[in-house]
């Protein structure tokens, strides 16, 4: 089930808290075009603060979902700890700012923190998504591998002699 959406209306003045179970089919669909899966049985959690002012949305709280995936150095199945703190500014589509989209226009340090939300409807499914996806490593590994791998000593009658222009870095070589 994926998290709720919350309308404008139901924010009362002081707020509202909502602490989200974020369940493993959910979380399955978020990965679905990454190299990542969900750990059978682990769901994730979101704790979400929504404060309103007049009709813009602050949007607070944490994230936590765990991962796996492959080591892209020792190529072990590795599992990750994805979270981080969510801090949005929604503004109601209507009074946002359009801008052409085709045109390059230059955003104000301001305009880089809002972003919009449409017919009274603040959708937490996706902006959650958006933030464990940028929270999501691009090459994923263990801290320390498992597996040592190393490369087998060349026979010696394939080793070749070090070419001339590379024969000072020679010096840097541990010998064993």
């Amino acid at each position: 089930m994926a998290p709720p959406v919350i309308l404008f209306d139901r924010i009362p003045d002081e707020g509202l808290q909502q602490e989200l179970v974020l369940d493993e089919a959910w979380v399955s669909e978020v990965f679905a075009e990454t190299s990542l899966a969900t750990v059978p049985g682990v769901p994730g959690s979101a704790s979400i603060r929504l404060d309103k002012d007049k009709r813009n949305v602050f949007l607070s709280g944490r994230f936590e979902v765990t991962a796996q995936t492959d080591c892209v150095a020792c190529l072990e199945r590795v599992t990750l700890g994805l979270g981080a703190d969510l801090v949005l500014h929604l503004e109601p589509a209507a009074g946002a700012k359009a801008k052409p989209t085709h045109e390059e226009v230059e955003l104000s340090r301001d305009e880089l923190d809002v972003d919009v939300y449409t017919d009274d409807r603040i959708d937490l499914a996706h902006w959650l998504r958006e933030a464990i996806l940028l929270e999501a490593p691009l090459h994923p590994r263990h801290e320390v591998c498992p597996v040592k791998l190393e490369m087998p000593a060349a026979p010696p009658s394939a080793r070749v002699a070090i070419d001339p222009r590379l024969a000072p870095l020679a010096r840097f070589i541990k010998k064993e």
